[in-house]
């Protein structure tokens, strides 16, 4: 399939899932069933997906060879993941590239030590890129789905809430933090400063999709996220 129709599926798929569980799923306050438990876990992975079409859409692969409807892709995944303006993200993504491990790298803590403290990495990570503009814009959001559409408050939290913080700490483990740590017994390869996962397809693309095969794609940023098993033998 190729990456645009995969794109629309994934944001189709989002929606879908989110419209579901918003007006059709029952649950406690926590997820008190096997259903709801599921469902949150798949719109968590759904939320992943999004982030990987902003990702590929950074890099020209979401819709090549239509720079148009690339930078729309990615503007629609961006605005749905989590009121990111795509636009902003591109010059940072792009600098991540060019400058990765450095001062200059939006993705990397300089100063933990061994590169690999979780947590100081993680606070710097997401105060690169969250913005106030974003928190009012999704609380505004969220206005909208209690009063607006009279979705319930906990199937908001559940489904919409939860998943979305923890795509965001999935994401920056499997797929900034494991790749970009320095560590003794696995010494990186080249100048790109990266690793790739040593999990099997499955995994990798639950984990997040795929984008944890991440020396590959340091090495072959032109391709999209679904062909880089595929190509992991190059790196």
């Amino acid at each position: 399939m190729a990456s645009p129709a995969l794109a629309a599926l994934i944001i189709s798929a989002w929606i879908v899932s989110l419209w579901y569980a918003f007006f059709r799923m029952r649950t406690g306050i926590f997820p008190d069933s096997p259903a709801a438990l599921s469902l949150m876990l798949w719109i968590q992975f759904l939320f992943c997906g999004l982030f990987i079409v902003t990702h590929d859409a950074c890099h020209g692969t979401a819709y090549p060879g239509n720079p148009r409807g690339n930078r729309w892709l990615g503007r629609i995944a961006a605005a749905l993941y989590a009121a990111f303006d795509f636009d902003r993200l591109v010059p940072k993504h792009q600098a991540h590239h060019i400058h990765v491990a450095t001062f200059y790298d939006p993705d990397f803590h300089e100063d933990t030590g061994n590169g690999a403290n979780f947590f100081l990495w993680g606070w710097r990570f997401f105060r690169e890129y969250l913005q106030l503009r974003q928190i009012v814009i999704m609380m505004a959001v969220a206005q909208i789905f209690f009063h607006g559409l009279k979705v319930p408050e906990r199937n908001v939290i559940q489904f919409w809430v939860l998943p979305a913080l923890l795509s965001g700490l999935q994401l920056f483990f499997f797929g900034t933090w494991l790749p970009h740590r320095r560590a003794r017994l696995r010494p990186f390869a080249d100048h790109h400063h990266a690793r790739d996962s040593q999990f099997p397809w499955l995994i990798s693309l639950i984990s997040c999709w795929h984008f944890g095969y991440h020396h590959t794609h340091h090495l072959l940023p032109g391709i999209p996220w679904h062909q880089l098993p595929a190509n992991r033998r190059k790196s």
